[in-house]
This record gives structure tokens, sequence and C-alpha cells, in this order.
């Protein structure tokens, strides 16, 4: 399969170690602040509720829709709607795209939570029985995509015309994927037990038996499976094989669960956490942080527009809004706590960054997470 082509590759890592969330960016009460963190030292307190904006539709921001965003909307009135599946809990998206439908109001959204893989699934079956598609848009994680890209079952958009930065384009032969979200990840502690300074600053480090039986990881080894991509094969299941021996961590299923873990004491440490995890956490009062060490691994999610689609023009305007910093990159902010950031603030200078960014990347941390869950003893 050919290689995927990212059309910006060059990733520059902002200075600072540990992310404190200022609760005033990013409230339980829903207001959100899409201005700068601060970064004036290493240990600064810095928000990722601003950071999750910068990246998203810079380039058709406070200048307002590019032309042809404006020209897909317009078109997409006669279409009068759209049918979008995500993974998101369906009373939180009604939240997050009320912006859209009063900016919009000629367009519905008719949304479908599903996951990515069963997605897949539906479309393809319905392709093969010659069905019309009954959904015109879907988020999806970049190793689920795999039988779309397969099959030649995703649109070609030209992204950049719709105001969506070159950065956040992927694509692999005529398939074309807009990202909408990325999370970081990190080792979550509770700030009453642990400063940063206790952590250690790499991967490597964190081997050490002082942190036996008190640190967690996740029995399905997806989120380390990013130092795969960083390290290669071999080298990140060595890691992995000295880590599960000498670390003797708990097991734990999910980054909610394991932080709960974290928060009530029964842990110090916990390796299956992100920063949108994290920021949910501290809006609720809760004492954590996160602290990202010499390889930050990410879970990227895009969307793409299916070939076939009905209403392929209001899928182009709401896809154009969803990712724009005032539209719907704010609202998943303030009601998921996920930004969007490519260049991620609050990780060291030095850092590399885990991220899937070809076919072969995504078929390595597939392999790698699945090396990791059997090291571990398994789950689903």
């Amino acid at each position: 399969m050919p290689a995927l082509r990212r059309r910006s590759t060059s990733v520059i890592l902002c200075a600072s170690s540990t992310l404190a969330l200022a609760l005033s960016a990013c409230s339980s009460s829903g207001s959100s602040n899409t201005g700068s963190g601060s970064t004036g030292s290493a240990a600064a307190t810095t928000s990722a509720a601003p950071a999750g904006t910068g990246s998203a539709a810079t380039s058709a921001s406070s200048g307002g829709a590019s032309a042809g965003l404006a020209a897909a909307c317009t078109a997409a009135e006669s279409e009068g709607q759209l049918n979008f599946r995500d993974t998101t809990d369906p009373d939180v998206f009604a939240k997050e795209v009320a912006g859209f439908e009063q900016k919009y109001p000629k367009i519905k959204v008719n949304f479908g939570s599903q996951r990515p893989q069963d997605s897949v699934q539906s479309v393809v079956a319905e392709v093969q029985a010659g069905h019309a598609l009954d959904v015109d848009a879907i988020s999806i994680d970049f190793p689920s995509a795999g039988p779309l890209i397969q099959q030649n079952l995703i649109a070609t958009v030209d992204w950049p015309s719709l105001g969506v930065p070159e950065s956040d384009v992927l694509t692999d032969q005529t398939a074309q994927f807009v990202r909408t979200q990325r999370t970081i990840l990190g080792l979550g502690y509770n700030t009453t037990k642990l400063k940063a300074s206790d952590l250690p600053d790499t991967w490597d480090q964190l081997i050490d038996s002082k942190w036996a039986g008190k640190i967690i990881v996740d029995p399905r080894g997806e989120y380390l499976s990013g130092l795969g991509i960083a390290w290669g094969e071999q080298k990140a299941l060595d890691w992995y094989t000295n880590f599960m021996k000498t670390d003797k961590p708990m097991v734990v299923k999910g980054a909610t669960a394991s932080l709960q873990k974290v928060i009530s004491g029964e842990a110090e440490l916990t390796t299956s956490s992100h920063d949108a995890e994290i920021l949910e956490q501290q809006a609720k009062g809760a004492p954590v942080d996160i602290k990202y060490l010499d390889v930050v691994p990410t879970q990227d999610h895009y969307a793409i527009i299916l070939k076939g689609a009905q209403h392929p023009n209001a899928a182009k305007c709401f896809l154009g809004w969803w990712i724009s910093p005032d539209g719907g990159q704010a609202a998943q902010l303030k009601y998921e706590f996920k930004g969007n950031e490519t260049e991620p603030k609050g990780v060291p200078a030095t850092a590399k960054l885990g991220a899937i960014n070809s076919p072969d990347d995504a078929a390595l941390q597939t392999k790698v997470a699945s090396e990791f869950s059997k090291l571990t003893g398994g789950g689903s």
C-alpha cells in the first residue's frame, strides 16, 4: 500500500513537562478560553484548553469561513441534512452541534453513536449489497479505516479549500482524512502525593522497582503502543517486558477507571492517562496532573466523507465547521475536553511524538498493542 502522505511533516514541541489546568479556562460550567497558556517556565501552569484550539482551521478562523466552505454550505441548504457517525454520547453531541444548527438552520445533523469498526462494517455491507448509503461522514481512527481504503470508499476532498490547515490532512492513495481530535498521553499522578520532579523524565527511567505495585497499565496495550512507532517494534517489546517484570503494574482497563484509582490512593501512577481525561477530572476538582516523558504517544481521530454520500455538501459544511476553532473545536473542548493541536504544548522540547503518519505506522501500532496485551495477560 502506498505510504500515507502528510501535507506538513514538521513537528515542533513546546517546552514544559507538566500540565496544570487553570480551571477557569475549561470549567464544569462550560467556559472556554481560546487564548494561549502560560509558558513562563518549565513548571509553569499551562491550560490545555487553549492549546487544543490552536491548530484547527486557523486559515479560516477570525476572518470567517473560506469561500470554498461558504459555497459548500450554500449548496448544503438544498440537501437539508447529513448523517454523521461518531463515538460521542448522543446527549453530549447534541450540545456540541447546537452552534452549527444555529448558524445553519436549514441543515440538520442526524447523529448516530457508533464505534469506528462498526461504522466501517456497516458501510462495507451496504456497498456490497448495492444499497444507498445511510451515512455521509464518519469519525474514525486510522487503523480502523483499512477496509474503506482498500475498497476505495473514501471521497477525495479538497480540505484546504474548506479552510482546513494542510497539516491536519492525511492522504492515503486517493483517500483523504481530516484530523478532528488529538489527545496526548503521559503519566497521570495525584498531586497531593507526588510532584512532577518525583517522576521519571523518560520511559526507560520508569522501569524502577520503587514503582512496583504502585503503577497502572491497561490490559489492551493501546495506550502505550505509540512507543512502537517512536522506537520500533523490538525495542518497544523489550521495554514492555522489562516494565512488566520490574514494575509489576496493576492491570486496570480504561483511562477513567485507572485515574480514579490514582485519585483514591490505590495507585500512585497510571500509564493510561491522556490530557483530556486529566482536564475533565481537574474540572471536577480532582488533585491530578500529567507528566509527559521523552516519547508522547497520541490518539488521533479523523473524519472522512464517503463516496456515494447522499449529502456531500452538507458533510463538507459540517466538517468544516466541526474543526474550526470557534465552532466544533471549541465545543469539543468544552464538553469533552478534547483538543486537536498538531504541536502539543506542555511536553518536553526534545520529546518525540508517537503518532500514526502512514499505513505502516498504523499496522505497527496495532501489532505492538496486541503484543503488549499478550504480555499483560490479554484484554478486550
